[in-house]
């Protein structure tokens, strides 16, 4: 297993969280903390880009979850970039694929929340 890596970049209106490495049980409480501290401070609009993500086990998909269900607590949303390897395969077989909006990448990510908000995408 590889360790997780988590860096956060908060932007006017939203965040993006990278994950680099594993997320399993021992990464989890970590990304938890992150992603509490960023809802806390109210940055609820959050991008999670997994692209460099090299495994998730159930333990990070419910963090993903969770994290999801608080953002739209708070009026905000939860969107994932860059979903594929282990991380797809568990979203398709548990059927939670559909729970998430998931983008290709951030920049698509980041083109559809222009087109809905009709605001210029930042660079």
């Amino acid at each position: 297993m590889t360790r997780l890596s988590i860096t956060v970049s908060d932007h006017p209106r939203f965040s993006v969280v990278s994950l680099t490495g594993d997320l399993d049980k021992p990464a989890a409480p970590p990304l938890e903390e992150a992603l509490t501290a960023l809802l806390t401070r109210g940055h609820v609009r959050i991008i999670i880009d997994t692209t460099e993500l090299g495994f998730c086990d159930s333990t990070g998909v419910w963090v993903l979850l969770a994290t999801m269900r608080r953002a739209y607590e708070q009026n905000g949303w939860l969107r994932l970039a860059g979903v594929n390897g282990f991380l797809g395969r568990i979203l398709e077989l548990t059927r939670l694929r559909a729970a998430f909006p998931i983008d290709r990448d951030v920049d698509e990510a980041l083109r559809r929340l222009a087109e809905k908000r009709n605001v210029p995408v930042p660079r």
